[in-house]
């Protein structure tokens, strides 16, 4: 009868040892330079769940809009995106979501349009001509 509690505790063990090891897994780190933005929303089939890694990962709202733009994101796309960042309180019972409004949004996409030198990677604009 012991033999049997103790495999059961060394079973039990095992598997929490293994759960734990799936839980802190390292999660794919998201690039939010301008490079890392740029590839990211040209490369995308889903544009409101890019937006959204990008964002949660620390990336700039302001920005990823302008980079956006920058890229040739057509207008209409952008302004169906809902673009919020989530807020965690310290007490970790409160959580709040600051949504960028219609004007602000089109505020950064015209930023984009406007100085798509400041929005752009260096690699836009492909290799240079020798």
């Amino acid at each position: 009868m012991s033999k049997m509690i103790k495999s059961a505790v060394i079973g039990l063990v095992l598997a929490t040892g293994l759960s734990v090891a799936q839980a802190e897994k390292p999660r794919a780190v998201v690039d939010t330079s301008v490079d890392g933005i740029f590839t990211a929303l040209t490369a995308s089939r889903n544009l409101q769940s890019t937006v959204d890694k990008l964002i949660a990962a620390g990336a700039d709202y302001h920005a990823v809009i302008s980079i956006a733009a920058a890229a040739g994101i057509p207008e209409g796309k952008i302004q169906k995106l809902q673009v919020c960042v989530n807020n965690v309180s310290d007490d970790s019972r409160v959580l709040s979501a600051t949504c960028m409004r219609p004007t602000t949004v089109m505020t950064a996409y015209v930023a984009g349009l406007n100085d798509p030198l400041n929005y752009l990677p260096a690699t836009a604009a492909g290799k240079r001509a020798k």
